[in-house]
């Protein structure tokens, strides 16, 4: 990871770009080798999967590679707590990170692709592994900073019901289909780091070719409503439905 420590002006400089153009970027965050053995683990991973989706979440899900380490690794955490606390003026007491590495191949790629959402964590990093060269490669899309940090779980829940359902998920598909302008598009480069507020924006990602594959590193920082006894409840409730365990739900990133 080149980029061990920032200036306090490089933390407000990131943050400004966010705040004005909905994402910051750090290039090459992956060094070649490091990206190489990544493409490596995915393609593995996919095969495993009989060449469809897969999300590999955790840290041990990805133990022996660069993911395990930047997910544990201090000097990233700190990154992240700087650039929260810098843009709500508020003290961060999570010192871990949640992270996935999502594969979008085949047709449950497809299914994966497309689905509006809020996190619920403030920030949001992305890493791309493998990214198609051509055709439909699964661009970012997002609506940024359509939000404030809600105070209340019961709040953030009514923004997320309010986008998790059919009607407002086939207006923004057709909303993009006509207005593709007015919606942040990003062509993200394998290696690159990006940066957004998760929790603040309404993002996605676009479909990717069946034959294709997509496969992209998340990182989540700081659960807005980690402590909400409602939210620990409703994960409890959904676990025991579902027969999973009771964590938050995978990005769809």
């Amino acid at each position: 990871m080149p980029y061990s420590t920032f200036s306090e002006a490089q933390v407000r400089s990131l943050i400004k770009a966010i705040d004005s153009d909905g994402y910051a970027v750090l290039p090459d965050w992956a060094s070649p080798a490091q990206l190489k053995d990544l493409q490596g683990l995915v393609t593995q991973a996919v095969a495993a999967a009989g060449n469809d989706y897969v999300a590999l979440s955790g840290r041990q899900a990805v133990k022996g590679t660069p993911l395990h380490d930047w997910g544990g690794s201090r000097d990233f955490i700190d990154l992240c707590r700087r650039i929260t606390e810098g843009a709500t003026g508020e003290r961060s007491s999570d010192t871990t990170l949640t992270q996935t590495l999502r594969c979008l191949t085949g047709d449950g790629g497809r299914k994966e692709s497309l689905i509006f959402h809020y996190d619920s964590f403030v920030l949001t990093t992305i890493m791309p592994v493998c990214m198609p060269e051509g055709g439909e490669r699964g661009d970012l899309l997002m609506l940024p900073n359509r939000r404030p940090l809600r105070r209340s779980y019961a709040r953030n829940l009514m923004d997320k019901l309010l986008v998790d359902n059919t009607w407002v998920q086939r207006y923004l598909k057709k909303r993009f289909a006509n207005h593709g302008e007015t919606f942040t598009r990003i062509a993200m480069q394998p290696g690159h780091l990006y940066l957004f507020w998760g929790y603040r924006s309404l993002h996605t990602n676009l479909p990717v070719a069946e034959n294709a594959l997509r496969a992209t590193a998340v990182f989540h920082y700081h659960n807005v409503h980690g402590s909400s006894s409602l939210a620990s409840r409703l994960r409890k409730s959904l676990a025991t439905v579902k027969g999973q365990p009771a964590h938050e739900d995978v990005p769809q990133t």
